[in-house]
This record gives structure tokens, C-alpha cells and sequence, in this order.
């Protein structure tokens, strides 16, 4: 392990009603057990001081949550989307941006991933059992135990998806109704779930800015393997 554990800045949810911060445990005790220090940010809409914490953090983890508002990539909200989160579009947009920007390490859980797609230029279905009607879609909310894996998603070869879990067909959970449609100029797909929805992205001008679309933090407790890409992912904070 290094002398100095990197420091890891994890976007929090936010409650509107009890203006409250929150966090999985998961999350934070992934960054931990893969070596770095993991920090709960503020929620902000300061840029400047965005700005000075991006400057100051190794690297990101966007966290899952809430549906990201359809005006930031030039839609109307429609009927099936569901509750946003002003605060969090805001100040999420602005770290994927200036973190990959940067060459910061950047991590997109879920909502995150979708997150880093829409900060630089790509687009999401607002939902995808109602825009997707030339295929039957399997089931990508589950009602099971969050740990428990309910489909498969194939990785393409080579990717650091592939690698981190060093196999191309990967067991995960799944608790979403958005999805990455067009992939934002950059990135490229390195992951599709059976029907074809796309579940990890990766951007090929980055030392690591990956989002995944399963919730790895709900699983590492009960399969070690989805600790990996939380390893490889501080890993890339010495590079």
C-alpha cells in the first residue's frame, strides 16, 4: 500500500426534505479496502469551490441516485421520468467535466455513469421500456437482494471492465430504468447487458474514467471480484 492513501472525493445523495447528506457504506469501504481515503463532498453549486476540489482530490466516484434532469442534453422531461435532483445535476456535471478534463480518475456508479456521458456531449433514455420498442428488454429493476445477480453483461476484450474482472461475461445486479443511449464523443461501449442496453463505458483519452451501469459497492461484500475495478480505479490516482 503507499505511504499516503489517495484521496477519493464521493458524491453524496441529497434529501431535499430533511436537507440531508448520504452515502451507502459501500461505496466508501470499497475505497478503503483498494487503498485510498475516501471523502464525503459537499454539496455545492460553487464553482470555484468545485474547482479548488478538483484540484485538490486524486480522483471521483459519482454515486447512483435519482434521474438527471432531460434539459441537460436538450430533451423535455417526459411523463417516465422520475425525481431529480437539481444540486447533484449541477455539481456532477461540473466535476465529470473538469475532471476528465484534467486527467483526474473518475469512477460513474448507475446514475453516474449516465452522469459522465451527458457532461461531455453524449445522450440518455429517459426510459428505457417506454423509448425502446423494437426489442423485448429483460428485467433491469430488480426485486431482489441488492447483492444478488439477476442478468449477464458481456464486456468487450481488453477493456478495463474486462480486465478488472479478467472474464468477458460478468453476473450483476441491476436497478435502473435510464440508460446510456448515444455514447458522448470520447467514450466507447465496452459492455452490454443481453438486449443490448448499454452497461459500461469507458473514454479512450483517459488514464481511467469508466462508468458502470450495475452497482458493484451492493456486491463486493458477498463476491470479492467486484472489488476489483474499485483497485484498478485508485490505482490509476499514482499513475
Amino acid at each position: 500500500m503507499k505511504d499516503k492513501r489517495p484521496l477519493i472525493g464521493i458524491t453524496p445523495g441529497f434529501d431535499y426534505s430533511e436537507n440531508r447528506m448520504f452515502l451507502n457504506r459501500g461505496y466508501s469501504d470499497a475505497i478503503i479496502l483498494s487503498g485510498g481515503m475516501p471523502v464525503l463532498l459537499p454539496i455545492t453549486e460553487d464553482e470555484k469551490l468545485l474547482s479548488e476540489m478538483i484540484e485538490s482530490f486524486d480522483g471521483f466516484l459519482l454515486s447512483g441516485g435519482p434521474d438527471v434532469d432531460a434539459v441537460h442534453w436538450g430533451e423535455w422531461n417526459l411523463r417516465f421520468n422520475g425525481e431529480i435532483s437539481p444540486y447533484r445535476d449541477s455539481m456532477e456535471l461540473f466535476i465529470a467535466r473538469q475532471a476528465i478534463a484534467r486527467d483526474k480518475p473518475v469512477l460513474g456508479i448507475c446514475r453516474g455513469m449516465q452522469v459522465m456521458n451527458i457532461a461531455m456531449g453524449g445522450t440518455i433514455y429517459q426510459d428505457i421500456y417506454s423509448q425502446i420498442k423494437d426489442k423485448e428488454l429483460i428485467k433491469h429493476s430488480q426485486n431482489a437482494p441488492k447483492w444478488y445477480p439477476t442478468h449477464i453483461v458481456k464486456a468487450e476484450k481488453e477493456s478495463i471492465v474486462y480486465n478488472a474482472h479478467n472474464k468477458d461475461l460478468i453476473c450483476v445486479n441491476s436497478f435502473h430504468h435510464q440508460a446510456v443511449r448515444d455514447a458522448a464523443p470520447g467514450f466507447i461501449v465496452t459492455a452490454r447487458s443481453e438486449d443490448g442496453i448499454i452497461e459500461a463505458i469507458e473514454h479512450t483519452g483517459c488514464r481511467f474514467a469508466v462508468g458502470v451501469q450495475w452497482h458493484p459497492e451492493l456486491m463486493w461484500e458477498r463476491d470479492p471480484l467486484f472489488l476489483e475495478l474499485f483497485k484498478v480505479f485508485v490505482d490509476h490516482t499514482d499513475k
